[in-house]
């Protein structure tokens, strides 16, 4: 099994779903009222929309957009800056990394 296929699990993992949408609150949208693409509010919608997009090899600028646009759909502006959203992207990816990576060395079929 290649790494990729261990992004693409990763991304849908219910713990790093929560673990990420618990970021989301914490740094990007504390009273959840950024709407997500599927219409739902929550951190979780996000945190899913998220890693599913980085689970399929989207680049940090994409998912940035992402964000921002939410941000700006909900409240007119972005009410965060470019650097912050990319510190963001970048704490996501290298938590749904460090799954990848967990599960591929523990998988033994991935040698």
């Amino acid at each position: 099994m290649t790494l990729g296929r261990h992004y693409a699990r990763a991304g849908a993992d219910q713990n790093l779903i929560r673990e990420a949408a618990d970021e989301l609150r914490r740094s990007w949208d504390p009273s959840e009222e950024f709407t997500s693409p599927d219409g739902d509010c929550s951190a979780e919608a996000h945190a899913r929309a998220i890693l599913g997009m980085l689970a399929t090899g989207a680049d940090f600028p994409i998912v940035k957009g992402y964000l921002r646009r939410a941000e700006e759909a909900a409240l007119g502006e972005a009410r965060t800056t470019s650097a912050e959203r990319r510190e963001l992207v970048e704490k996501l990816w290298r938590m749904m990394a460090e799954v990848a990576i967990h599960n591929y060395k523990a998988d033994p079929g991935s040698d």
